[in-house]
């Protein structure tokens, strides 16, 4: 193995003689177990180090198809060919201190196939249809069956154990690691667009959504929750939606590499591409760009969503659902969907809050229809909680903001204080804080903050015009308010729609914001951090990207308001 660092990579050639010229000591109680053969376990550079050391037999051999991936070799060619290779890999690997495993090597070759060869005779025999390579099936039919009737039967059990916990855990690792992602090799390296397991894979994940999140989803909400985060969904994509780009994205990466592969190999035109290939194209607004495949999955799925999208688009029926859709939709509207569920940071819903977040994104019904304690008829989408000057969190979530705010600049090394005396409007009202110290070009910052309705009346036609519009006539209110105000101090409006978007002035206040929080904590150091009170490098950081992405969660927590409880 030194010998191969240093006559291919010599540069590497002093730091591994330095780990590998003398033999390491394992101690197991009062034994030694001395570790001569091979790289060390944990050792980032040991499959450098093995491939290094066996490239050479690999590049050795004459079969027509040679793949190696570390311990893993794959031949294929003539019976006489492969089995005089299998024969060199043997001797020479003996050499290398490398020994063959003959009950784990398989052999795949049609049935008419006649091997005489007594090693290769030891090897189990496998038919072409069912071929493997790395865990993934080659080709439709049982195997790959089977692998996606694993698939879900790990899913089911999954969703078992996910009932037992937290619906914000549950959602978050449904999203992140059970769903899409935990199939995401299958689909890239198996033909799998067309398994009628991938419809079974997509029932158990929506039955899983609807229990999460205590909420019965129709199919028109089903296809919006599995719409990305970003684009008003829940971000749990379905599998069905998935597999065909996702092997068209892996199949476009790797075909330079499948050229050199197989540049000494008779082949012939993958069709299992080429009606993928046919079936994407089918799909509305899929263009091929002049020049190389796209390697990006992104790239292969946008036409397939843009078109789910659209479909949903098109069920809103009115514009109050039209208008809750496209806020949804809006930049960081739904990224309390992708906070850590910290609770000594604020992060943490529980299920009830999880529900109606749920609901007020997917236009789901909350709850039965009833009369509010002010007269006013509620229906079952409990919308007018969000807009009832009775509802006891009105003033609890612009508490809630402004405090969030306050703790944040704190953070960051700027003194504020909330509601200051002497600064006042024509109208006798004082904004909700300023800082103590100037914020910016020697100026206090004074802010006032808003919350409005996407889905009142009096503004859904505003809202219906594009996204975080609302936020804006709420925020030009604010500033024509504080018109008057001294010129030594500069005025923020912070307005927020109770769906989600801020005003654009906003937004960038809390990316500057966050630029000086890491450099006041970079600044101050650890120990004078702690002993200010403030919280610690990690929590504030996570708090400032929940105060500056996801401030809707705020008015969420307090869902009980929705029905006026």
């Amino acid at each position: 193995m030194l010998e191969a660092v240093r006559d291919r990579v010599p540069e590497l050639f002093p730091y591994c003689y330095t780990s590998y010229a003398h033999p390491s000591m394992l101690f197991y109680g009062s034994d030694i177990v001395m570790s001569q053969e091979g790289t060390q376990q944990g050792d980032p550079l040991g499959p450098l180090l093995f491939s290094n050391t066996v490239q050479p037999l690999l590049q050795s051999l004459s079969s027509a198809l040679t793949l190696g991936y570390l311990d893993d070799v794959t031949l294929g060619g003539s019976v006489d060919v492969v089995a005089a290779d299998v024969q060199m890999i043997i001797t020479e690997g003996e050499a290398m201190g490398l020994c063959l495993n003959n009950t784990k090597c398989e052999i795949i070759a049609h049935q008419q196939t006649v091997i005489t060869d007594p090693t290769m005779c030891s090897f189990s025999r496998v038919n072409i249809e069912d071929a493997t390579l790395l865990g993934a099936p080659l080709f439709t039919g049982r195997v790959l069956d089977e692998a996606w009737a694993s698939r879900c039967s790990e899913l089911s059990r999954a969703i078992d154990r996910l009932k037992l916990i937290c619906a914000q855990d549950a959602l978050i690792l449904i999203r992140a690691s059970f769903s899409a992602p935990r199939v995401q090799h299958l689909m890239r390296c198996s033909p799998s667009a067309d398994n009628p397991a991938l419809a079974d894979f997509d029932k158990l994940l929506r039955s899983t959504i609807s229990h999460l999140t205590n909420c019965d989803l129709t199919d028109e909400q089903w296809l919006q929750a599995s719409l990305p985060v970003k684009l008003g969904g829940l971000g749990v994509r379905r599998v069905s939606s998935l597999a065909l780009p996702a092997y068209l994205a892996s199949a476009a990466s790797t075909a330079s590499l499948q050229n050199i592969i197989l540049e000494a190999a008779t082949s012939i035109e993958d069709e299992t591409f080429t009606a993928y290939l046919s079936k994407w194209r089918s799909i509305p607004g899929a263009v091929l760009p002049s020049g190389p495949l796209p390697a990006k999955q992104s790239f292969w799925d946008t036409p397939g969503i843009t078109q789910v999208r659209q479909l949903v688009e098109e069920s809103k029926s009115d514009a109050s659902q039209r208008t809750q859709f496209l806020a949804a939709s809006a930049p960081h509207s739904g990224d309390w969907l992708l906070a850590l569920p910290v609770a000594s940071c604020g992060l943490r819903l529980d299920d009830e809050a999880i529900r109606v977040a749920v609901a007020l994104r997917l236009g789901l019904n909350l709850g039965a229809p009833h009369i509010c304690r002010c007269g006013v008829m509620v229906d079952a989408r409990g919308q007018h909680g969000l807009i009832c000057k009775q509802a006891s969190s009105r003033i609890a979530r612009h508490q809630q903001l402004n405090d969030l705010v306050t703790r944040a600049l704190v953070s960051a090394g700027v003194p504020a204080t909330k509601e200051p005396v002497g600064l006042l409007r024509r109208d006798g009202k004082r904004p909700d804080g300023m800082t103590q110290i100037p914020w910016r070009s020697g100026k206090l910052l004074v802010w006032d903050v808003t919350v409005v309705s996407t889905l009142a009346d009096s503004y859904v036609a505003t809202a219906a015009r594009g996204r975080g519009e609302v936020a804006e006539l709420a925020a030009a209110r604010k500033c024509e308010k504080y018109a008057e105000i001294p010129m030594a101090y500069t005025f923020l409006p912070i307005a927020m729609e109770n769906m989600g978007p801020l005003n654009a002035s906003a937004y960038q206040f809390f990316e500057d914001l966050g630029h000086r929080i890491m450099t006041f904590l970079m600044t101050v150091g650890r120990d004078r951090l702690f002993s200010s009170g403030c919280q610690s490098p990690s929590s504030v950081s996570t708090r400032l990207s929940f105060v500056r992405r996801s401030l809707c969660t705020t008015i969420r927590t307090s869902s009980h308001s929705t029905f006026g409880f």
